[in-house]
């Protein structure tokens, strides 16, 4: 046999080795932070039942944005078609005035499936927002690697949005609630 088609199967072994394990690793990952801002639950709670008040906390796409449902609360929601994000959207699903609010968002027809929570609770003259979140990026091979490193990678996003929150909740603008 000759050396090309030896290091070609072996190659081609270890792929199919690389491909199985990815197989068998779970594609769900949660990411969990957690941060007390300096303003009460009632303050708080509009620049998270208000999709419009998200851009000025969270990372929105550039391009291809559409704001759909009602401006606030169940059914709020924002889509979009950005080459860096790809096409997905995000839509509100729960809240609870003052307390929680409740989301998912769905990239490229729900290949991608992220649920997220955000809880408010009273501490002193502030309140401390508990987000959690968790994906599911189903039967892909290469994303049970990915997914390992999602709950550090997407916990550090969801840490400097916190950042961006609690400027915006100090600053209080822009106004949630405005139209």
């Amino acid at each position: 046999m000759k050396w090309g088609a030896r290091i070609f199967g072996v190659l081609a072994g270890i792929l199919l080795l690389y491909l199985l394990v990815g197989l068998l690793l779970p594609g769900t990952w949660t990411a969990a932070e957690e941060a007390v801002l300096p303003a009460p639950p009632s303050v708080v709670y509009p620049f998270l039942s208000r999709i419009s008040a998200w851009e000025a906390w969270t990372p929105f796409p550039e391009t291809g944005l559409e704001v759909f449902g009602p401006p606030d609360g169940v059914g709020a929601g924002v889509r979009w078609d950005d080459p860096r994000y790809g096409k997905g959207e995000a839509r509100i699903v729960e809240v609870r005035p003052d307390t929680a609010v409740g989301y998912e968002v769905l990239i490229e027809g729900g290949a991608l499936t992220i649920r997220g929570s955000l809880t408010l609770v009273s501490e002193g003259e502030g309140s401390r927002v508990r987000w959690v979140e968790n994906g599911d990026f189903g039967w892909n091979p290469l994303m049970g690697y990915a997914a390992r490193g999602m709950a550090s990678s997407q916990g550090e996003a969801m840490k400097s949005s916190l950042v961006r929150l609690a400027a915006a909740v100090t600053r209080r603008t822009p106004d949630p609630t405005a139209p």
